[in-house]
């Protein structure tokens, strides 16, 4: 079969690919041209660089930094001459506490809910570029106008919030957060424990970031594939009865109720957890798995990869410059693509014995799967972030399985806390896998050379993806792939040389 016709054949298979390549095209020209629409129109204001007076309200919970309180906010109106006029956009306030009194008036900062209104005295600014990141570009892919840094004689109260809704996502987010933080866990490991089971980071210190990141496990901390299937697998055995409730498999309609259920179950989660684009994608990818199972169909998992992608985009076009979509997605689709044709797991067929060959085959499946994750968001992770973790395969082998115990731990945590001695016992358990978590991150951190940096432009970014689509031809097509990848290995070394030592291309 030539080329060609493997490219048909592969069209044929996912046509979700079909639609969403023109989608995906269309976003990008209308990005780029501003035709026919602007995707971030609604950032464009006459009120940046300009000292004026806002009305605004917060939008979110405000968030504590080491010497300001940062708030997100949407723009109400603006005063002009006595007079309000109309003004909009999201903006990022950087609250500055009262200097004589800091601790108390940074807490009461922190009190603040959403729905209060402020009226402000301001300079909003676009973010400037942080090396070869475009962090006032990023802010408006977030639509987000830009940020603005006040004094604390600058800003006043005009009234309270508003009645939150009971819905509203982010009030259940920090009750349960609280929650844990009754039962007795504290620091970095409620921060980590929020992160890993609700989404909710912004307890987070930098250090306890920029640890898991150095060491290779930054994705544990974004709700993702992962923390989404934990608690399918869960739903599922809980409504099953661990898989002995027959009538939920052996009709229609006990099969419909049950793929109904988890599919609310889910999205309710994911409401919960701030449908981030990962979440999003496993869940939309487990709403077509569940909703095929109703009419007894299977379908491809790149399909349903492709259809979640496609589904997005058509809702929030605007994800499609988002670092968490772009990362999502890449490492799914590389797990996918490479993980079935990878020889790691099939070395775990030689190991001898029943229980040592089971045992083998989790650790070198989970080490195919790591790699193949690694290789699908290391160009990104070094466009965005500028460095990459040399032991991720050693941390994922330590942070994953801890994962699973963690999320499953902290909601039996949130379950089970109301019990007297019960809730406690096991709020210490989460406390302790948190803990050991974190000290599993820090020691990777630690090693030598546990850390690569390099940032990386776009033409890099390309070539890197050119280089891994032909070596994974070359290994599984045609060894005459292997010549294009490493002419585009060369021309990436070529451009980061040029970077080094200034020039710009």
């Amino acid at each position: 079969m030539t080329l060609r016709e493997e490219a048909v054949e592969w069209l044929r298979r996912y046509p979700m690919a079909v639609l969403l390549l023109p989608l995906t095209v269309t976003i990008l020209l209308c990005y780029y041209s501003g035709k026919p629409i602007d995707l971030l129109r609604d950032t464009e204001v006459d009120y940046l660089d300009s000292m004026q007076i806002f009305r605004v309200v917060l939008t979110d919970y405000p968030r504590e930094r080491a010497k300001t309180v940062q708030a997100e906010a949407e723009v109400l109106g603006r005063v002009d001459g006595g007079q309000v006029k109309a003004a909009k956009g999201k903006v990022f306030l950087y609250l500055q506490p009262d200097s004589t009194d800091f601790a108390r008036n940074k807490e009461a900062l922190m009190g603040m809910q959403i729905g209060d209104t402020l009226l402000v005295r301001m300079r909003v600014q676009r973010g400037g570029r942080l090396g070869e990141f475009d962090y006032g570009n990023y802010l408006r892919m977030q639509g987000i106008v830009g940020t603005a840094f006040v004094r604390r004689t600058q800003w006043r109260r005009l009234s309270g919030a508003a009645d939150v809704s009971f819905w509203e996502p982010r009030r259940w987010q920090r009750a349960l957060y609280q929650r844990f933080r009754v039962l007795g866990i504290e620091g970095d490991e409620l921060a980590t424990l929020g992160a890993l089971t609700l989404g909710y980071k912004d307890d987070l210190e930098p250090d306890l970031r920029r640890s898991f990141q150095c060491a290779g496990a930054a994705h544990v901390l974004a709700v993702s594939g992962l923390h989404t299937g934990i608690i399918y697998a869960v739903v599922l055995m809980l409504l099953t009865i661990g898989g002995r409730c027959k009538p939920m498999y052996s009709n229609r309609l006990g099969r419909c109720m049950l793929s109904l259920t988890v599919i609310v179950v889910m999205w309710g989660y994911a409401l919960l957890t701030g449908l981030t684009p990962s979440v999003v994608r496993s869940v939309v990818m487990l709403t077509v798995v569940e909703a095929g199972k109703m009419w007894y169909r299977r379908g491809t998992l790149l399909n349903t990869l492709f259809f979640a992608a496609w589904a997005i985009l058509l809702v929030r076009p605007r994800d499609l410059f988002s670092v968490s979509f772009q990362l999502s997605f890449a490492a799914v689709a590389a797990i996918v693509l490479l993980t079935p044709d990878s020889p790691i797991p099939q070395t775990a067929s030689t190991v001898g014995g029943r229980v040592w060959r089971r045992v083998a085959n989790y650790i070198f499946g989970l080490l195919a799967v790591s790699l193949a994750a690694q290789l699908g968001t290391l160009p990104i992770s070094l466009y965005y972030f500028g460095q990459c973790s040399n032991y991720f395969m050693l941390t994922n082998l330590m942070v994953l399985p801890l994962a699973w115990v963690i999320v499953l731990m902290g909601f039996a945590t949130l379950l089970l806390g109301f019990i007297p001695h019960v809730g406690v016992w096991i709020a210490k358990g989460t406390g302790g896998m948190v803990w050991l978590l974190n000290h599993a991150v820090g020691w990777v951190e630690s090693l030598s050379g546990s850390t690569t940096v390099l940032r990386i432009s776009v033409p890099m970014v390309v070539l890197l993806y050119v280089a891994i689509a032909c070596g994974y031809w070359g290994v599984k097509r045609s060894l005459w792939w292997l010549l294009p990848t490493a002419l585009s290995l060369g021309a990436f070394c070529g451009l980061a040389f040029l970077g080094m030592n200034g020039v710009t291309y």
